[in-house]
């Protein structure tokens, strides 16, 4: 059940953010820290023993969703969504005391797709890969 809400945490919190920046253009921060206020917000209704690892789950999603458009459009943002999420519920739990987790695992998570991206489409025009 965890998992699975820190992949929907993850989805919603980096979606959310890149469609506020680019669609109605709200500067980056304020899209990110407005949406992690917003859902403390709403988590500090419910009486969960498990509120902090949502709110960090979703605003460290918040970073992945901060990427710029001419790098990754919605879908690679999504699939950077994913493997943040994977990152944050696997390998996070092992990195106390690392300043800059949740950071560290957006940029590893956006640089993974940007750069499969990036080798699919040299494949394709190289011809190694069939479209």
């Amino acid at each position: 059940m965890m998992i699975f809400l820190v992949m929907l945490l993850s989805f919603l919190g980096a979606e959310l953010t890149f469609f506020l920046i680019h669609r109605y253009h709200f500067p980056t921060v304020r899209a990110s820290s407005g949406l992690t206020l917003v859902f403390a917000g709403i988590l500090a209704l419910f009486d969960l023993p498990f509120v902090g690892v949502l709110q960090a789950a979703f605003f460290g999603a918040t970073f992945v969703g901060m990427t710029d458009r001419s790098r990754m459009g919605w879908k690679r943002v999504f699939l950077a969504s994913q493997i943040y999420g994977l990152i944050y519920f696997f390998l996070i739990p092992f990195a106390r005391g690392f300043g800059g987790g949740l950071g560290a695992a957006a940029f590893v998570s956006i640089a993974t797709v940007y750069s499969a991206d990036k080798l699919l489409r040299k494949a394709r025009s190289s011809g190694t890969v069939k479209s």
